[in-house]
């Protein structure tokens, strides 16, 4: 059953009062009480799979090499480190925020925070000797350090609760990764130093390293014919910068201002603010509603971002590989795997230890935090032949409110048993078999 049809029959069980959200609340807060009940029901399990990423690694050339490759600038004391030209963020595409960077004395620092081209700084201040400087067509010319970037932290899908088990598949080997506590001597090391190896252990960790936007995106009306947005159509808007290598992302901005389409002005421009070092992902409410669906994305751009939104509210949502404002296919699948909006402000990330020193194939097993029911099309993950216990324990709620507190105790215990029933069917071991009558089995 979807929401407008448990509305619909919690409405025919109390005699519907023409108030739909209040209905709609009982059934998220028993639909909420019964995923609680168990964090490890089957039908919240989930699998996710993405690969870790190959370092990104300049190896400089030595002084005196006649047209060779420049490396980084490392300053002793000093948090920044600059990149040389050929490796802008603008051009990489891929965000360095987050990662470690292995610096010429041998130590992996966590990068803070990435400008729009060559500059990232380091969350702490670098203690080795001084990088030469860069000084191309000097003779003989002059080098700086080479340098290594690893990706250690990889976000887990939006609504992750707990994970079962990770897989991680090489070259010619399947290995499961342990979990292990952050507190240990031994992990410590590993935090910090720079192993050539495949993860071997992980940590799960909730935080966002990605900032809110700290305004509002701003939309206007434009001229641009839309064939598929109606005039009188009325549209918000909202956007989160997401990390261009793991996919990871940012709380939402605030709303904008809504707008209403009009004859003259059957479209909208959409402006946002960039952030340095991160893309963007825009999404949208459909014609007078809530909810805010995915609309498009950006790569790493210096400066605005704008928008010509055309796109009718048929085709918001998924898309099985993002386009740029430009129209140009990205390598990022963020409509897929957040077609609606982000909800929470942080995110629960996967730490390997040792930072993965190539491509490996990662395949998670978790348990998801279900959302709550807000379309009329939303369907609860809760087993189709389990669904009538979710409509009495939400009577339960509707028969407290209306003070019928005998009645209410009545129905929420009724409900409870079913709630133990779907937990015993939980701990039933699928490999065993008894069998009755029929004689004895033949051997």
């Amino acid at each position: 059953m979807d929401f407008a049809t448990l509305k619909q029959r919690l409405g025919r069980r109390r005699g519907f009062d023409g108030n739909d959200a209040r209905l709609g609340d009982f059934i998220n807060d028993a639909y909420m009480a019964i995923c609680g009940r168990r964090n490890t029901w089957s039908w919240l399990r989930r699998t996710h799979q993405f690969g870790t990423h190959t370092p990104e690694a300049v190896t400089a050339s030595p002084s005196g090499t006649v047209g060779g490759t420049e490396g980084a600038v490392f300053t002793n004391g000093s948090r920044l480190v600059t990149l040389s030209t050929a490796n802008s963020v603008t051009i990489t595409q891929g965000t360095r925020t987050g990662a470690k960077i292995e610096a010429p004395d041998g130590t992996v620092n966590r990068i803070l925070s990435h400008n729009a081209t060559t500059s990232l700084y380091l969350e702490a201040l670098f203690g080795g000797t001084t990088s030469s400087a860069i000084a191309p067509g000097v003779i003989p010319p002059t080098y700086a350090d080479s340098w290594k970037i690893y990706w250690d932290e990889y976000p887990l899908p939006e609504g992750a609760s707990s994970i079962e088990s990770i897989v991680c598949t090489g070259n010619g080997f399947v290995r499961h990764i342990r979990e292990s506590s952050l507190l240990s001597p031994h992990m410590k090391g590993l935090t910090v130093k720079d192993y050539d190896s495949y993860p071997q252990y992980y940590a799960l960790e909730r935080h966002t390293q990605i900032p809110a936007p700290d305004a509002a995106p701003s939309a206007i009306g434009a001229a641009t014919a839309a064939p598929n947005i109606s005039t009188g159509s009325t549209y918000s808007y909202k956007y989160c910068y997401f990390n261009t290598h793991t996919q990871e992302m940012g709380p939402l901005s605030v709303a904008s201002t809504p707008l209403t389409t009009t004859v003259a002005s059957p479209s909208m421009v959409v402006t946002m603010v960039n952030r340095p070092d991160y893309g963007i992902a825009l999404y949208r409410t459909k014609d007078g509603g809530s909810e805010y669906y995915y609309l498009s994305s950006n790569v790493i751009v210096a400066g605005n971002s704008s928008f010509a939104d055309i796109v009718g509210d048929a085709s918001l949502g998924f898309t099985a590989l993002d386009t740029d404002f430009s129209g140009v296919d990205m390598s990022t699948s963020i409509g897929a795997i957040a077609e609606r909006g982000p909800v929470t402000s942080g995110s629960n990330h996967i730490r390997f230890w040792p930072p993965p020193d190539e491509e490996y194939l990662v395949d998670v097993t978790y348990f998801v935090a279900p959302r709550e029911l807000v379309e009329d099309q939303d369907a609860p993950y809760i087993p189709r032949q389990h669904q009538p216990i979710l409509l009495d324990l939400a009577e339960s709620y509707a028969l407290s409110e209306e003070e019928s507190h005998g009645a209410a105790a009545q129905k929420r215990a009724y409900a409870m048993e079913g709630v133990d029933r779907m937990e015993r069917e939980e701990e039933a071991d699928p490999g065993t078999r008894i069998q009755i009558g029929r004689g004895e089995p033949q051997i």
